[in-house]
């Protein structure tokens, strides 16, 4: 299918050693070379990951938007290390006068995979490093007889002794400093070190923790006691490097940010000197001794530290990455549940104050108000209890919700909600349930400037939060893409991840699903319309104005007369914007609309997610066919034969849907904490996946935690008590790898419902089993209470 008419993006020459395609292939491995340059060309377009995966499968090869994001994401840095690799060489060498040491330092900046080797090696040639011992060496003319040494040659001390060097002695500490330097900055030998570092060789290294020495001194006051409580699963932690978990990482980084924790990686100083290149050295039989004491000195003096200080990084960026990812598909989940569109909607914001809101089925606000709440009952006061039963008689028999946020107090508050529906509280002919909604962000987004624009200055933002649980009821999408990133508590530490990657995490996935769920051009929130792929917030307030000025779209071409909407946006958004057949069709000749002079009509294949640019050879298709749009897209039992790859991918855009997760199970009794068994069966909503276990929520006080170990790769059973294979490879057995390549496919995701059943409770702490897979189809329980 045609690629977009953009010309490629100017870039810097390309001067690393590696190709680009390199980089792409080493961290999406599902690509071949062939492809990852394909992908390349359409990054350079400018074309965007939901473009790509829906209409450019002839590329990728059916790559998912996820695989797609990290192909281009390392593109991005492929692409932003070969230009500072470029800015490094002309920085650096025009320090040097040697040609020699330039052309050495510019190969070895060629040769780096990463910005921290980059790093590394700046570092060397940055002001003030110049005066390291082995620099020092240098300054006294010491470079050429090191060399000599390393190319086998005697060198005779006693001639280098100067006024600056007046002894041999002085002369062999000289030369050592700088023969180590020269062993340790080997090419060799950096390889060797960056395979250390990214926990591809079997060197010993453990990481260890315990608690800094300022919090050591205030052991015994009660803050301590109470960090020490919050970290006490990472204070004094040995771990090998090679196994510790994602989360923990992140869990010693929050800790050492806080300075209650430091953490440090420790090699094993004989598993490096056995890798190391130098080992079988041959050198001058007369300056064997001196080369062994220099190797020794290199790797315990610059190659060992330097390992620990590397390894350690690798497993920081490692764990953000992880994190970042798992945040990612979390929010994807999120964003994926069905809105519920049938019914009246009492959204409540627990706290001692219930904040509340009155909506209509579409979410436009009826009533807002607010009222105390009893601790002792628990129910709402006298006023309260009013209030919503007078709510509840403006419903002309339709249907109500009572969406419960599922922040402090929101047990008393399914409490109060589940005695008035037993107590018959609400009118007899209408039905009325409750359930239970995300309220992360909602007192943020209260506080906004675009909340104050939609609800006025006026408005006590105190009710705006429950206005916004309500509405991710009614349409999670919507609501959920106007809270910042940080506020969406999905994930695992992600409070503690660099806010600009997260921020930019979650624009991509939320571009990404949008887009690919789609949205009605004429129904679409600004905010919605700015998160299409192909649009931005100028295109999108644009869109919206056309809409006020000209009325509804009545087709996808329609969107050309947009200001701002050129050929390459169109092309990039058009495939994600449905146009639902216009009313007026229903209407006689005379009345229709007329589409604006140039632009095609309606037509069937506006509420698909057939490309514009391909409805030629769909309406061919379908002619040759003999169908109408409306009997493909239904998914009727229709057997397709003799088609063009083409004309099957028309037939499965035909036929795609979004695969969106239930709603919210729906309830009429909540249960306690305190009454819950052990041994107990339920069916619970996953309200977040972490890599150390799933949450779920089985209607108490507190979710529940399936430990990850429950979950395995290769769809292997969970283990039991009775198992005793001991000789299964521990390299294969959990979901839960510091790899962010970690399988995911067994382990169920946020909005998902699965059976588990109770293994313990401690405290408030409740261990979860779960005894089938997930059934992301059901959407309520079948007794009606959990």
């Amino acid at each position: 299918m045609n690629a977009m008419k953009r010309a490629a993006l100017i870039e810097k020459e390309w001067i690393l050693h590696k190709p680009i395609e390199d980089f792409v292939l080493k961290e999406v491995r599902e690509l071949t070379f062939n492809r990852a340059r394909g992908l390349i060309a359409l990054f350079k377009e400018g074309c965007e990951t939901a473009y790509i995966a829906r209409y450019r499968e002839d590329v990728h090869g059916g790559l998912s938007p996820e695989k797609i994001r990290k192909a281009k994401d390392t593109y991005l840095a492929a692409v932003h290390l070969n230009s500072k690799v470029a800015s490094s060489i002309t920085t650096i060498t025009g320090k040097l006068t040697g040609l020699d040491e330039k052309r050495a330092v510019t190969e070895r900046l060629k040769g780096c995979d990463d910005m921290e080797e980059v790093s590394d090696i700046t570092k060397e040639f940055a002001p003030g490093s110049r005066k390291t011992k082995a620099n020092i060496a240098r300054g006294l003319g010491l470079e050429g007889p090191a060399l000599k040494v390393l190319n086998g040659e005697f060198v005779d001390f006693c001639s280098l002794i100067t006024r600056e060097m007046k002894t041999v002695r002085d002369v062999e500490e000289n030369m050592k400093a700088l023969v180590a330097d020269l062993i340790n900055k080997d090419e060799e030998v950096r390889k060797i070190a960056l395979k250390i570092v990214k926990l591809q060789t079997n060197v010993r290294m453990t990481v260890t923790s315990k608690l800094t020495r300022e919090v050591e001194k205030k052991i015994e006051t009660e803050a301590v006691k109470k960090v020490r409580e919050r970290y006490r699963e990472v204070i004094g932690l040995t771990r090998t490097a090679y196994h510790i978990m994602s989360h923990t990482v992140s869990a010693l980084n929050r800790g050492s940010e806080e300075g209650v924790i430091a953490w440090k990686v420790e090699l094993n100083p004989s598993d490096v000197t056995k890798m190391h290149p130098f080992q079988k050295k041959t050198v001058h039989r007369n300056m064997q001794n001196f080369f062994q004491s220099a190797y020794f000195y290199s790797i315990n003096t610059y190659t060992v530290p330097m390992l620990e200080r590397g390894v350690k990084r690798f497993l920081s960026k490692s764990s953000e990455e992880r994190s970042i990812t798992v945040f990612g598909r979390n929010v994807e989940q999120l964003f994926s549940q069905k809105g519920v569109h049938s019914k009246y909607v009492i959204a409540l914001d627990p706290g001692s104050i219930v904040k509340a809101a009155f909506l209509e089925p579409n979410g436009k606000v009826i009533d807002m108000d607010q009222f105390s709440f009893s601790f002792r009952a628990p129910t709402f006061d006298s006023r309260g209890i009013e209030i919503l039963k007078n709510w509840a008689k403006q419903t002309m028999g339709k249907d109500i919700v009572v969406a419960v946020g599922n922040g402090s107090n929101t047990y008393g508050t399914q409490t109060a909600v589940s005695t008035m529906i037993q107590n018959e509280a609400f009118p007899k002919e209408i039905d009325v349930c409750f359930c239970v909604v995300p309220e992360h962000g909602a007192s943020k987004y209260s506080c906004t400037d675009a909340a104050r624009e939609e609800f006025g200055e006026d408005v006590d933002i105190k009710l705006i939060s429950a206005v916004s649980i309500g509405r991710r009821l009614i349409d999670p999408m919507s609501e959920y893409v106007k809270i910042e990133p940080q506020h969406l508590g999905k994930g695992q530490y992600q409070l503690s991840i660099n806010e600009k990657s997260l921020k930019g995490k979650l624009v991509d996935v939320v571009r990404d699903r949008v887009s690919l769920i789609g949205v009605d051009l004429n129904l679409a929130s600004e905010a919605l319309l700015r998160n299409i792929c192909g649009l931005n917030s100028t295109t999108a307030a644009e869109i919206v104005k056309y809409r006020m000025q000209k009325g509804r779209f009545k087709s996808r071409a329609e969107l050309k007369k947009v200001k701002g909407i050129g050929d390459v946006s169109f092309q990039q958004c058009s495939g994600f914007l449905t146009v639902s057949r216009p009313d007026e069709l229903d209407q006689p000749a005379k009345k229709r609309f007329k589409t604006p002079d140039g632009v095609a009509g309606w037509s069937p294949l506006d509420t698909t997610t057939v490309h514009p640019d391909h409805y030629g050879i769909a309406l061919k298709l379908i002619s040759k066919l003999n169908l109408t749009v409306e009997q493909i897209v239904s998914g009727a039992d229709i057997s397709f034969t003799n088609l063009t790859p083409e004309e099957e991918e028309i037939i499965k855009l035909l036929r795609d849907k979004p695969d969106l997760k239930p709603p919210p199970v729906m309830m009429k009794k909540c249960r306690a904490l305190k009454n819950l068994r052990v041994n107990e069966v339920f069916l619970g909503t996953v309200t977040n996946t972490t890599d150390f276990g799933v949450f779920v929520d089985i209607g108490v006080e507190k979710d529940g935690l399936v430990h990850i170990s429950n979950y395995r790769k290769n769809n292997e059973q969970p283990k039991t008590k009775s198992s005793n294979n001991k000789n299964a490879p521990k390299s294969n057995t959990f979901v839960n790898k510091n790899d962010p390549e970690a399988d995911f496919k067994n382990v169920p995701s946020v909005g998902d419902q699965i059976e588990v059943i109770i293994q313990g409770i401690k405290g408030d702490r409740i261990s979860l089993v779960p005894i089938k897979e997930p059934e992301p189809q059901s959407s309520s329980f079948a007794s009606g209470s959990r």
